[in-house]
């Protein structure tokens, strides 16, 4: 038997399992009768193996999340407050006054009652809240395996509330977790157990401690860490953010490459010792577990380490390796442990590559066969990674940049064969004397800083083709086949000029058909994020013209002391509507529209601007506020317009879609009054944009005149002050929507407000309860859809 067969018959039953009605199990046992009969004898019997495979990982998948099923979910629904124990079961990760942990806990209690054991110990997500720097010294000191105690807040994990956001429910679902829970510090009791996995921590840090005195630059101290012990959270926001947008956070992961230069360079040392061969074997495979535990046992690290020490095992047997049943059997080893594996993004992209790597490199060498072999290989391997982790790409980050293939062409050997054993030679050498390490530290220093200032002025620029639309299901299904009929296709002899011409034809095709080019070409789209207590609001016009109006914004108070400054602050732009353009592929902002100064509608802005292209900036008119002033000043620098407009002003987007200026104008209202306010007719459907406009400033909209709108977007996040009586009897709107954030301290929105938009009839969406709201104009009517389900 294949194990390579078996293990696509694994992946297929793992899916089916996840995604259709258990009642496939009887449908795939009824297609293999079926085929049977047509089947040719001779392959009946592998046809009936790999079925009843598919079979059973299908009934295994759905016994593991039996298991997998939460007896305190029902407290969490709740929000109890109750003590609960158990042990860490992840390394301890401090981000400012917060740590946070996975921790396995057995049983629970409600404050003066006994404990109550659980079925089977249950993961759950541990959110400690710290407030002094021995708490944030002591959580440090917290390793795996510590027994817990602690008073907890239950609650469930929160779903996306914007369209393809991060799902934090959905992910810690594939990590087995339903309940999350807050407690703080002192409502803690950790004692220290013995464990294999807390050692290798206390190994992990102390080689970050030694990284960290050998590297004096901050920065450079933490690639290190994260390139030589896989401790990614050290690696600085910048950096990371610069390798992502490159598409070079691969080089930070541990892979094969790190596995190969560890055992090779133990396997020579020991060479030189003049140790056997069989012992030699047996301590570099020690070694390499050792290695796996050391920089966390992530899923790309595993797989290498089974990976190579099969292959070292075959290449001292004297066997012939063949990489795909390598690949396989390490494949179906990690998912007999854990099936929810498949679902990890490190999971999907470390086994794509490599069998990328395994599949296509050694046709690719056969392709201009004058070129060096060397640069043959380069480019072969290059080519094939990229060309594998672009769909996992563009569907978990909307984010592949077409200098991608260059850069990793040019930066990755040096980065991999230069800097990653020039990290270990110094970290070596310093466990003799660390004064022998200066050379090597030295050359990596220069290294990384000649690599990564080029890499720096790049990623200011803006590149076209860098963002990508969500891709449909049909897309990833075709790129899937033809990248899984290349190999047969070689096999079979078609590799003819012409042949390689029409898979390039083919490929290309792919890639605009990703660009979803004809996607809405005859619909105005309109999203409501919901950016919290704020306003976001984008507006897609067809294929052709994008606006932004505001970008919402997170207020900040600066730490009280140093040690809790958060590594990467959230921040609305960056964190929200950065995320929701890039998953729409938009990468062009027409008009971006900043309404009034307010922070919650403007500082989001500041993110954005150095990310995409934008046409014009529309303000209010009004002498611009500090941050108001600092934002129009990145615009400027950036060579773009800032227009105004008049009441009456009207400019069109194309046949039956007209926009309107209707205030302000040249007027003494200040602040929220001074809002832009905007009209939107598409397809004979009328839309209201009020900003932040307040009594005052909607008096002045009835007495210019208005008339009655399909959807008003209700202004000032719903507040009292605001959606008068006489604007709501001059609209009369059929639907409104109010942008606020959930339990926000102002009561937005007002419950008055809400009682005079009842009295008209008006359909109300919420941000806070129905997540982003997506409103459709096209030629047949409106369409509505909201994120969330409204509880």
């Amino acid at each position: 038997m294949s194990l390579w067969n078996a293990s696509l018959a694994v992946m297929s039953g793992l899916l089916l399992s996840a995604y259709a009605h258990p009642v496939w199990l009887l449908g795939a046992a009824g297609a293999w009768a079926a085929a049977a009969a047509f089947v040719p004898r001779a392959y009946r019997g592998r046809l009936a193996v790999y079925s009843f495979l598919s079979i059973l990982a299908g009934l295994y998948f759905y016994g593991y999340e039996i298991l997998q099923q939460s007896e305190m979910k029902p407290l969490a629904a709740q929000e109890r407050t109750v003590w609960v124990r158990g042990e860490i079961a992840s390394g301890v990760k401090r981000d400012g006054d917060v740590a946070r942990f996975f921790a396995d806990v057995g049983q629970w209690r409600e404050e003066g009652e006994s404990w109550q054991q659980l079925g089977l110990n249950e993961t759950i997500v541990l959110r400690v809240k710290l407030s002094a720097a021995e708490e944030a010294a002591a959580v440090e000191k917290w390793r795996t395996g510590s027994e817990l105690v602690a008073l907890a807040r239950l609650g469930l994990p929160q779903g996306a509330r914007n369209p393809h956001a991060f799902d934090y429910a959905r992910y810690l679902h594939w990590q087995g977790v339903h309940v999350v829970a807050e407690t703080a510090f002192r409502d803690a009791r950790v004692e220290a157990a013995a464990s294999i996995q807390g050692s290798f921590q206390e190994w992990q840090k102390a080689g970050a401690e030694r990284i960290e005195s050998l590297f004096a630059d901050r920065e450079t101290a933490g690639y290190m860490k994260s390139l030589l012990l896989g401790l990614g959270q050290d690696v600085t926001p910048e950096l990371e953010s610069m390798y992502a947008n490159l598409g070079l956070s691969h080089v930070l992961a541990i892979s094969g490459l790190h596995v190969t230069l560890v055992t090779s360079m133990f396997m020579w040392c020991l060479d030189r010792l003049g140790v056997s061969r069989r012992w030699g074997l047996f301590a570099t495979v020690s070694l390499l577990v050792g290695y796996v535990l050391l920089v966390g046992a992530s899923a790309s690290a595993v797989r290498s380490g089974l990976m190579g020490g099969v292959g070292l095992v075959c290449q001292v047997a004297g066997k012939r390796l063949d990489g795909k049943e390598v690949w396989a059997g390490a494949l179906l080893v990690m998912l007999a442990v854990n099936p929810y594996q498949l679902w990890h993004v490190g999971f999907q992209l470390s086994f794509a590559v490599t069998l990328g790597l395994i599949l296509f490199v050694p046709y690719s060498l056969h392709v201009f066969e004058r070129v060096p072999v060397w640069i043959r290989t380069l480019v072969a391997v290059t080519f094939s990674a990229q060309l594998v982790s672009f769909p996992f790409l563009i569907y978990h980050f909307h984010q592949f940049s077409p200098l991608s293939w260059l850069v990793n062409l040019l930066a990755t050997p040096v980065l991999s064969l230069l800097v990653l054993p020039l990290g270990y030679i110094a970290i070596v050498l310093a466990l003799v004397h660390p004064a022998l390490a200066a050379v090597p530290v030295w050359l990596t220093t220069r290294l990384l800083g000649w690599i990564h200032e080029p890499l720096y002025a790049l990623d200011q620029q803006v590149i076209p083709f860098t963002y990508w639309p969500h891709p449909k299901w049909w897309w990833l299904l075709l790129y899937a086949c033809f990248l899984g009929m290349l190999p047969i296709l070689w096999n079979r002899g078609y590799h003819r000029k012409q042949d390689v011409a029409l898979c390039l034809a083919l490929f290309l095709g792919l890639l605009v058909a990703a660009r979803q080019p004809l996607a809405g070409s005859d619909e105005v789209r309109i999203t409501f994020l919901d950016v919290g207590q704020g306003d976001s609001i984008v507006v897609e016009i067809g294929t052709e013209k994008v606006y932004l109006m505001d970008a919402g914004g997170t207020m900040r108070h600066p730490a009280a002391e140093p040690w809790m400054e958060k590594r990467d602050p959230f921040e609305v732009g960056k964190d929200v509507v950065l995320p929701f353009l890039m998953a729409r592929g938009i990468e062009k902002i027409d008009r971006a529209i900043m309404t009034h100064g307010d922070l919650d509608h403007i500082g989001g802005m500041e993110a954005l601007v150095s990310r995409f292209s934008f046409g014009e900036v529309l303000v209010n008119g009004q002498v611009p506020e500090a941050k108001e002033a600092q934002i129009r000043e990145l615009f400027r620098e950036r060579g773009v317009p800032i227009t105004t407009g008049t009441p009456g002003q009207v400019w069109s987007d194309g046949p039956e879609i007209e926009w309107k200026w209707l205030h302000p104008g040249e007027t003494t209202l200040r602040g929220n009054d001074a809002s832009v306010v905007l009209q939107l007719t598409a397809y004979n459907k009328t839309v209201l944009f009020t900003g932040d406009i307040e009594r005052s400033g909607e008096a002045v909209l009835v007495q210019n005149g208005l008339s009655p709108v399909d959807v008003l977007k209700v202004a000032h996040h719903g507040s009292n002050t605001s959606s008068t009586e006489e604007l709501l009897a001059a609209t009369a709107p059929k639907a409104a929507v109010i942008s606020a954030g959930v339990n926000n301290r102002y009561g937005h929105p007002a419950v008055q407000v809400l009682q005079r938009l009842g009295k008209y009839g008006t359909t109300i969406y919420r941000t806070d309860r129905h997540g982003a709201i997506t409103l459709i104009i096209s030629p047949a009517g409106l369409s509505w859809n909201t994120q969330q389900l409204d509880t």
